[in-house]
């Protein structure tokens, strides 16, 4: 039997070879009641039948878990723990993998959704066995669901496949533009670098765990979207803004993981980089990102000591977008269309937020 997705016949690999789920989706929840049905719908929608759902829920109260409850299906398992927060992430990660077997493992976080044919077409990319990861472009979408933007990992096309084995790490190692919700994973390449990995004060696990996993074999790349990744004011990469809670964890853990490739591949990790200009990369980034926000949803307080604080970086691009910012806000518009014309991740813009409150419950 097979499913034709688009032009491509694509071999129906709906069980793996001991006969269970081929595929184990990873869904961590809190608060996400508006969104999570959505999710699990796009789920039950895929057209790869061969999938096994975990969802683990850290304590929500707003209804999350009712909603869960609402699909019987028995390829869902639900797993409720206490409120941990985020730094406890990779235990929820580590719950999830503890209940499936699957050799695939994929992510789809409550507030995301995928297009029906995501699994189907991925799962073709391990029939090469030096793949350890697939991944491609996502589609931006906002509280209501409609879509803002395509997204495009800023990798160079020759690192895109990680071939030569860790030659993606050098532009990693400087940002994550890999979307989870565009993610599959060979289980036996996560298992060798010791499951996902969340190291400590940091508050997510996707980036330092990809990292790892550009040590183990090659990535497969989806230039058309495999995901749809939400964008909107409750999520915590919209909440955490600061500067110094935002750069230092992540620019700390770039020397770990040159450890922990010195102990898995018996050398450093292969990057012409030093290490201060990557943890200065992601400082710069957060500043930019608190900007953005600023700009978006901030008073003039908040605007004005993020403009300080990109000037006093002395950068003068940080210095250039300060001002253009600064510039647009004062015409009621902001940065993020600067974002979305580069493909890369945006937030829902003024003028689009002030479209959808004009246009009531219309789709964008």
């Amino acid at each position: 039997m097979t499913a034709a997705i688009g032009t491509t016949i694509l071999p129906d690999v709906s069980q793996s070879r001991e006969g269970g789920p081929l595929v184990g989706i990873i869904m961590p929840t809190f608060q996400q009641a508006e969104y999570v049905g959505e999710a699990i719908a796009s789920v039950l929608a895929q057209t790869h039948a061969g999938w096994e759902l975990i969802v683990v829920d850290d304590g929500s109260s707003d209804g999350t878990l009712e909603v869960v409850r609402r699909y019987d299906d028995p390829r869902i398992q639900i797993v409720a723990r206490e409120h941990r927060g985020l730094q406890a992430l990779g235990q929820s990660y580590r719950s999830a993998l503890e209940r499936s077997s699957a050799p695939l493992v994929a992510i789809l976080e409550g507030d995301d959704r995928w297009p029906p044919d995501k699994l189907a077409r991925q799962v073709a990319d391990f029939e090469d066995e030096a793949v350890v990861l697939s991944y491609g472009a996502g589609r931006l979408i906002d509280e209501r669901g409609c879509e803002l933007s395509l997204v495009e990992p800023s990798f160079a096309a020759e690192v895109r496949t990680n071939r030569p084995t860790g030659a993606i790490v050098a532009s990693l190692l400087s940002g994550n533009p890999i979307l989870s919700p565009t993610v599959v994973v060979r289980r036996a390449a996560l298992d060798a670098v010791g499951g996902f990995w969340q190291p400590d004060d940091v508050p997510y696990v996707d980036h330092p765990t990809w990292l790892l996993l550009a040590m183990q074999g090659a990535f497969a790349y989806h230039s058309s979207f495999v995901g749809y990744w939400r964008r909107h004011q409750a999520q915590w990469t919209t909440r955490i803004v600061d500067a110094e809670s935002v750069a230092i964890p992540e620019a700390a853990y770039v020397g770990l993981v040159a450890d922990r490739f010195a102990t898995l591949m018996g050398k450093r990790a292969p990057t012409t980089r030093p290490l201060a200009d990557v943890v200065r990369a992601h400082l710069e980034r957060a500043l930019l990102n608190r900007w953005r926000l600023a700009l978006l949803s901030g008073g003039w307080r908040e605007i004005g000591d993020g403009f300080v604080r990109l000037v006093r970086s002395g950068r003068p691009k940080l210095i250039g977008l300060a001002v253009a910012g600064l510039a647009m806000r004062a015409m009621g518009s902001d940065l993020e269309w600067i974002q979305a014309r580069r493909k890369r991740v945006a937030w829902p813009s003024r003028r689009h937020v002030r479209q959808h409150a004009k246009n009531g419950s219309r789709g964008g």
